[in-house]
């Protein structure tokens, strides 16, 4: 609250003092005044309702309706030549002063700052007629976009392929079995028991393949192979593709990974039971042991005169199985909200194309070990290999301060979330909330209400267009004292049955997110609390439930504990006594604690006090509506 020193509590009571009016608006650089403007009063009345910390956690904003008077409709719009003709428009600043003489020293206090909403002309009555609002309008009128209405950050990933394909393909052997530049030669490739030649066979898809028939009984296996495939990293999975084709012959073919390790060839993989007499695509897994070289061989365990078999378009790659294929997020993420694909929207949940995530750890190996905090996508969705093409929008921790400044920032009032921050009064909440968002197209003020609903707070602005985000006012020093019952025109002592609230229900996030566009969204995380045993609320009053839908109460913990502390604030019906002053003798805010004397009758007189819960000025009658405490 402003200061009232150095007048005294007697002088700004002094009744018989005409009061005094300041209304401006911001022209250029300077503020112009249109009680005074040209040595004339263009102000006829003045509606003022103040702004500040409410009964509730809906935020309060200030308002102001003026009569004007338009003599020679210098305000007009159209007018030709006035200078004032675009003084009063929507968007213009505006404030209004309210004081008194007193001692004949002129006293004013500022009440409201904020801003024309609509100002309407009437130009046979040359009247004018101006609604303002303070700066909770640009809360109210500013609304969320893409992006701007989630909290958090983001990393950029290169993408993995949905072949699990890593790095460069890696036979590079120029023979008839390459994909790419194949030749009519089996270079690098011996036989054992059977002649490999290079053939044209265009029925696997390329001119040429390798062939391997078996010329007569031999005295063991025949086989094909190559001892020095690659080089490959230790401890690494691989895929080896290929076609065969059986021609001739009933007798199934294998394929064998080996690996040179300590002198010798290790197996690592195995394929048995190819049967196919057509060219078919085949694919074997190895993990490699270390860094020796890697032979491949085809093989036949029983065999006849005469097999044959053909082979074709060999391919190996480093590879990640899909259980591997995850994207993991920095320790403080708290969930992906957005993921970008070559700069288009993935989806989450959809069915063959989407995203999942997974919040835990997983040690393995049923279901396969992962770390915490990973994205992924559907198993039948194409991935292709890119670099820094993957980038995933995630959720961090906020308290309610930082995200109210935030929103005071994006609504144009301050240049950075950190100046908001600086400039607003605030007491800290100690909360964090993990995931902060709000639905795109809603208003910024809805947003700040949801903020105060999470932690019971109260955001207004004040007389100077100063934010402030604090916990419901609950004063104990009383802020100032009306020394004499004649200094106030009127009581009027009431209590407000709608104001009973007995049943608290808070239905806050959903425990879960769907899998699929066509799963039902699991149920919210919700809590109640009744005043219902006999003889309480409920029994007295009937039931009356208030109702929170906010998904910002995202533990089960912080639901009951404000289930608990909203049905003891509300259960009970409040007494409330309306002060009407014929002045506005001091700058007193919502949330002041104030005393004053009530006679009950002729020789009965008593003290009261209350909390301000609303004031109301209409051409200088000031109405205090306070909560008796």
């Amino acid at each position: 609250m402003q200061s009232i020193s150095p007048v005294t509590n007697d002088q700004l009571l002094a009744l018989g003092q005409e009061p005094l009016l300041k209304l401006e608006i911001y022209v250029g650089a300077a503020w112009v005044n249109l009680c005074t403007l040209d040595a004339k009063n263009y102000v006829e009345g003045i509606n003022v309702s103040l702004g500040g910390a409410g009964m509730t956690p809906k935020p309060v904003g200030g308002t102001c309706d003026v009569a004007l008077s338009n003599e020679d409709s210098i305000f007009h719009p159209q007018h030709p030549t006035s200078p004032y003709k675009d003084y009063l428009k929507t968007g213009r600043k505006i404030r209004a002063s309210i004081g008194a003489k007193y001692n004949d020293t002129d006293y004013y206090w500022q009440r409201v700052i904020g801003f024309i909403d609509e100002p309407r002309f009437e130009a046979l009555a040359q009247k004018v007629s101006i609604s303002g609002a303070d700066f909770m309008k640009l809360l109210q009128d500013a609304e969320f976009g893409g992006l701007d209405n989630y909290w958090g950050t983001y990393a950029t990933f290169d993408s993995i392929s949905s072949d699990g394909h890593i790095g460069i393909e890696l036979y590079n052997e120029a023979d008839a079995m390459d994909i790419t530049g194949e030749l009519p030669n089996v270079t690098n490739w011996s036989d054992h028991y059977c002649l490999f030649t290079s053939v044209e066979d265009t029925g696997g898809g390329s001119e040429y393949v390798g062939k391997a028939v078996i010329p007569e009984e031999p005295p063991t296996y025949p086989y094909i192979k190559n001892d020095d495939v690659f080089i490959p990293e230790a401890n690494t999975e691989y895929k080896f593709s290929f076609k065969y084709n059986i021609v001739t012959g009933i007798n199934p073919l294998s394929v064998i990974i080996n690996q040179y390790t300590n002198g010798q060839y290790v197996q690592l993989a195995e394929k048995t039971n190819l049967r196919e007499h057509a060219y078919t695509k085949d694919v074997i897994y190895f993990k490699t042991q270390g860094t020796g070289k890697i032979e491949i061989r085809f093989k036949f365990y029983t065999y006849t005169a005469n097999d044959e078999f053909r082979v074709d378009q060999f391919s190996i790659w480093k590879f990640k199985p899909y259980e591997e294929r995850y994207y993991e997020l920095p320790v403080g993420a708290k969930g992906p909200f957005r993921v970008l694909l070559d700069d288009v929207d993935v989806w989450q949940g959809e069915q063959d194309e989407g995203w999942g995530y997974t919040e835990e750890e997983e040690f393995g190996p049923d279901p396969p070990a992962h770390p915490p905090r990973i994205v992924w996508f559907d198993i039948n969705k194409t991935v292709g290999t890119g670099t820094e093409n993957l980038v995933i929008h995630y959720f961090t921790a906020e308290s309610p301060e930082n995200a109210v400044a935030r929103l005071l920032y994006q609504a144009g009032l301050y240049t950075s979330e950190a100046e908001a921050l600086a400039d607003m009064e605030y007491t800290a909440t100690g909360i964090t909330i993990d995931r902060i968002w709000f639905d795109a197209g809603s208003p910024y003020l809805n947003a700040i209400k949801m903020l105060c609903e999470r932690c019971d707070y109260r955001f207004h602005f004040k007389w100077d267009g100063t934010p402030v985000f604090k916990p419901k006012p609950a004063p104990e020093t009383t802020a100032f004292t009306f020394t004499d019952q004649k200094h106030i025109a009127s009581f009027s002592n009431y209590q407000d049955r709608n104001e009973i609230k007995n049943k608290i229900v808070i239905e806050g996030m959903k425990q879960a997110e769907p899998v699929n566009k066509e799963e039902t969204l699991p149920p919210e995380l919700r809590g109640v609390a009744a005043d219902d045993e006999e003889g309480a609320s409920i029994d007295t009053y009937g039931e009356r439930t208030l109702t929170i839908k906010n998904h910002l109460f995202q533990t089960q913990a912080s639901i009951d504990a404000m289930c608990a502390s909203l049905l003891a604030e509300y259960k009970d019906p409040k007494w409330y006594t309306d002060l009407e002053i014929p002045f506005c003798p001091v700058p007193l805010e919502l949330g002041d604690r104030i005393a004053w004397k009530e006679r009950l009758s002729s020789v009965l007189e008593i003290a009261q006090e209350g909390i301000i819960r609303d004031i109301k000025i209409e051409n200088f009658n000031t109405t205090y509506k306070c909560e008796i405490v």
